[in-house]
C-alpha cells in the first residue's frame, strides 16, 4: 500500500483509539485501579463522560465540536486527581503482570487483534468504502447531522434534521465518532476496527484475569481464540452494521469483570475500596448503557449464575445463624426485583422492543448448530460445510465438561448455556419463551456475541487445562524419576499451547479467514448492475462528484433504497429521505414516493416539493435492495420524464442528478 494511502487509513484508526481509550484511561488512573483495569474499563468511562458532556453542551448551547469537547475532557482527570488519597484503591483491581506475563499477554492481544482486524479491513476493502447496510445508513447520517447541528444528546439525533419530536436513541457511539475531523465513512469504519480489534479482546482478557486469576495462560490464549468467531465483530458490527449495539457488546466483558470483583471476596479490609468499587461499577454500567441499553440486559444474563453462586451459600449460612434477618433481606431483595421488572414493563419503548416482530431464522437442530459452532450462514440459506464450522466450538464444549471437575469456571459455563438457550429461542419459531429474547429484538446477531464472549474463555480454559495435564502426565511417563517443577510444566505447556494454536490456525484456513472476511464484506460489496443494492459499483464516486456541482443548500430527492440517502453522508447535502426504516413520515413524503413522476401535470407534486424543500432529483436504474423493489415500492421515482421540469446536473449511464425546475 503506498505511504499516502497507508497514512490515510492509519489516521482515523489512531484517532478512534485515542478518542475511545484516552479520556477514560486518564480519568481512572488517579484512582489507582492498576493500568490493566484502567485500559479495559477506559472506553466505558469515556462514553459516560461524553454523554454527560453532550447534555451539558446542550444546556449551555455549546456546539459539539472536537476542540470544545477536548477542553471539557480535561476536567474529569483533574477532578479525580484532586480527590483525597483515601478515595483511591488500596490495591489494584487485578495485579499488574510481570515482564514475562506482560510479554505473553501483549503477544496474545496483538495476535488476536491483528487476526480480527485483518478480516474486517479485507471485508471493507478500504476505510473510505461506505457500508450500505440498513442500520449503517442511518448511523452515518446521524454522524453528519451531529456535525451539522452541533447537538449530540440522545434526544437530539433522532429524527435527523429535528423534523419531529426528539425521541431517545443511544448516542454514545455517535458522540465519539462524530468528533473525527474527516469523513464520517472513514470514521465509522475505523471505529469498527478499534471496537472489534482492541476494546473487545482487551475486555475478554480482563474478564479472564478476574475469572481465572491462577491461570495466566488462559488470559493470553483468550484473545487469539476470540479471533476465530464470526459472530463478533464481523457479523454484528459489519454484516448487521449495529455499531452502537456492537460497541455496547464489546464493553460487556470488562463490565462483567468489574461486577464480579464487586460481588466477589473482598481484596482488602478497607470499606472505602468496596464503596469505590461500587461507584466505579455504576459508572461503567452507565457508560455501557450510553452505548446501548441492551448492554445492561446482556450483563445481567451473564452475571446471573455468578450472583446465584455467591448469594446461595450466603443465604444458607445466614438462614442458619440469623434466620429472621436473612428472611427480611431476602424478602426485600425479591420485592425490589419485582418492582424493577414491573417498572421496566411499563416502559413503552422497552415493550415495543420486546414485541419486535422477528421472522423465524432457524429451528432445531439448525439453531443449536449455529449457536455451538458459529456458522457464518443460516442453514436455511445454504447447507453448512465443514469449512463453515468453528472447531473452537469443540474446545468450548470441552471447557463446559471440565467445569464439572474444576469448579472455578462453573458459573461461566452456566452463563454460556444461558446464552445458547436464548439464541435458540430467538432463532424461532414463535413461542411464549421467545419473549425473553425481546431485550435483544429477538435477534440472533445480537445474542451470538455473548456466546463467543463466554465460549472463548471456556475454550482457552479447556486448551490450557488439557495441555498442562497432558504435559505433566507425559513427563511422568517418560522420566518417572525426573519430576518437572511447576515452572517447567508451565513453560512446556505454554510452548505446546502456542504450537497447537498455530496448528489450529493453519488447519482451519486462518480461523476461517475467508468466511470471516465474507461476512464482514456483506454490506461493502457492490454489484456491477446499477440499481442492485443501495449502492452499486461506481455510485459512491458519482455521488461525490455530483455533490460538488450543486449549491450547499440543495436538498436531494430520490429512492432512498437506491442511493439518495448517501448524498447527505458523502456530500453534506440534505436529503428528503434520511433512512430506510421510516422513510415516509408526512403526506408530502408519501405523495412524492408514489407520484413524483407526474411532475408538470399534477400541481400537488409541486406543493409537496415545496413542503419538503427538495431542489434536486437523483435517479438510478430500478432494482432491488433490502427487500424493496424500486418500481413497486417507490414508483414515483421511476418512469420520470426528465425532459419536463428537470435540468441535468450530472449524467453517467443510468445515474443522473437533475435540478428541479418545473415548479414556480
Amino acid at each position: 500500500m503506498p505511504f499516502p494511502d497507508l497514512l490515510q487509513s492509519a489516521l482515523p484508526i489512531l484517532f478512534m483509539m485515542v478518542a475511545f481509550f484516552l479520556p477514560g484511561f486518564v480519568t481512572l488512573l488517579p484512582l489507582r485501579p492498576g493500568w490493566p483495569a484502567a485500559l479495559a474499563l477506559g472506553p466505558a468511562v469515556t462514553l459516560l463522560v461524553l454523554t454527560a458532556a453532550s447534555l451539558l453542551f446542550d444546556l449551555l448551547h455549546i456546539p459539539w465540536t472536537l476542540w470544545a469537547v477536548a477542553i471539557v475532557l480535561l476536567l474529569p482527570p483533574v477532578a479525580v486527581q484532586l480527590l483525597p488519597r483515601r478515595f483511591t484503591f488500596d490495591v489494584p483491581l487485578v495485579p499488574a503482570p510481570g515482564p514475562l506475563r506482560a510479554a505473553a499477554l501483549g503477544a496474545g492481544l496483538f495476535m488476536g487483534g491483528a487476526l480480527i482486524s485483518r478480516a474486517l479491513v479485507e471485508g471493507m476493502g478500504t476505510l473510505g468504502t461506505a457500508s450500505h447496510g440498513w442500520d449503517p445508513i442511518f448511523h452515518v447520517n446521524v454522524l453528519t447531522w451531529i456535525q451539522e447541528s452541533g447537538r449530540a444528546t440522545p434526544w437530539d439525533v433522532n429524527p435527523i434534521f429535528g423534523t419531529g419530536r426528539g425521541t431517545y436513541y443511544p448516542a454514545g457511539w455517535h458522540e465519539v465518532v462524530s468528533l473525527y475531523p474527516g469523513g464520517v465513512v472513514e470514521a465509522a469504519n475505523a471505529s469498527s476496527i478499534v471496537i472489534g480489534g482492541l476494546i473487545w479482546p482487551l475486555g475478554l482478557v480482563f474478564l479472564a484475569a478476574v475469572l481465572l486469576p491462577r491461570l495466566p495462560a488462559v488470559w493470553a490464549t483468550t484473545p487469539v481464540l476470540a479471533a476465530s468467531f464470526v459472530s463478533f465483530p464481523a457479523s454484528q458490527l459489519l454484516r448487521s452494521g449495529q455499531w452502537p449495539n456492537g460497541l455496547a457488546t464489546a464493553l460487556v466483558p470488562a463490565a462483567l469483570a468489574l461486577l464480579l470483583l464487586l460481588v466477589g471476596k473482598a481484596r482488602t479490609p478497607r470499606l472505602q475500596d468496596r464503596v469505590l468499587l461500587f461507584v466505579l461499577a455504576l459508572a461503567v454500567l452507565a457508560g455501557c448503557v450510553a452505548a446501548h441499553p441492551s448492554a445492561a440486559f446482556g450483563l445481567g444474563a451473564a452475571a446471573l449464575p455468578f450472583l446465584i453462586a455467591r448469594a446461595a451459600p450466603a443465604l444458607v449460612a445466614g438462614f442458619r445463624r440469623h434466620r429472621r434477618a436473612t428472611l427480611v433481606i431476602a424478602a426485600a431483595a425479591t420485592t425490589l426485583a419485582v418492582v424493577a421488572v414491573v417498572g421496566l414493563m411499563t416502559s413503552r419503548l422497552l415493550v415495543g422492543v420486546m414485541n419486535y416482530p422477528r421472522a423465524t431464522r432457524a429451528i432445531l437442530p439448525d439453531a443449536l448448530a449455529l449457536a455451538l459452532f458459529d456458522l457464518p450462514v443460516f442453514p436455511a440459506l445454504r447447507p453448512p460445510t465443514i469449512d463453515d464450522v468453528n472447531l473452537v466450538g469443540v474446545l468450548v464444549i470441552a471447557g463446559v465438561i471440565l467445569t464439572l471437575i474444576r469448579r472455578e469456571a462453573r458459573p461461566l459455563a452456566a452463563s454460556w448455556l444461558i446464552f445458547v438457550a436464548l439464541y435458540v429461542l430467538a432463532a424461532g419459531p414463535e413461542n411464549p419463551l421467545r419473549f425473553l429474547t425481546g431485550f435483544w429484538y429477538k435477534d440472533t446477531q445480537r445474542l451470538a456475541p455473548f456466546i463467543a464472549m463466554t465460549g472463548t474463555i471456556l475454550a482457552a480454559f479447556a486448551l490450557v487445562t488439557i495441555v498442562r495435564g497432558l504435559v505433566r502426565v507425559l513427563a511422568d511417563l517418560i522420566r518417572p524419576q525426573l519430576r518437572l517443577t511447576n515452572r517447567g510444566v508451565r513453560v512446556t505447556a505454554a510452548g505446546t499451547t502456542v504450537l497447537l494454536l498455530a496448528a489450529a490456525y493453519a488447519g482451519s484456513a486462518g480461523f476461517r479467514l475467508a468466511e470471516r472476511t465474507s461476512v464482514a464484506a456483506h454490506n461493502y460489496v457492490t454489484s456491477p448492475t446499477p440499481g442492485v443494492g443501495v449502492l452499486s459499483q461506481g455510485e459512491q464516486d458519482f455521488i461525490r462528484r455530483a455533490g460538488e456541482l450543486i449549491p450547499q443548500d440543495a436538498v436531494v430527492l430520490g429512492d432512498p433504497f437506491n442511493g439518495e440517502t448517501f448524498f447527505y453522508t458523502l456530500t453534506q447535502h440534505r436529503v428528503v429521505y434520511t433512512q430506510l426504516g421510516s422513510p415516509s413520515p408526512t403526506a408530502a413524503h408519501r405523495l412524492l414516493r408514489s407520484d413524483f413522476n407526474r411532475l408538470g401535470t399534477d400541481p400537488t407534486v409541486c406543493a409537496a416539493l415545496t413542503e419538503v424543500g427538495a431542489t434536486h432529483f437523483y435517479q438510478d436504474a430500478p432494482g432491488l435492495s433490502h427487500g424493496s423493489a424500486g418500481l413497486d415500492s417507490w414508483p414515483g421515482f421511476y418512469g420520470v420524464d426528465t425532459a419536463r421540469g428537470l435540468t441535468p446536473v450530472l449524467v453517467d449511464g443510468s445515474r443522473a442528478l437533475y435540478k428541479i425546475t418545473g415548479c414556480p
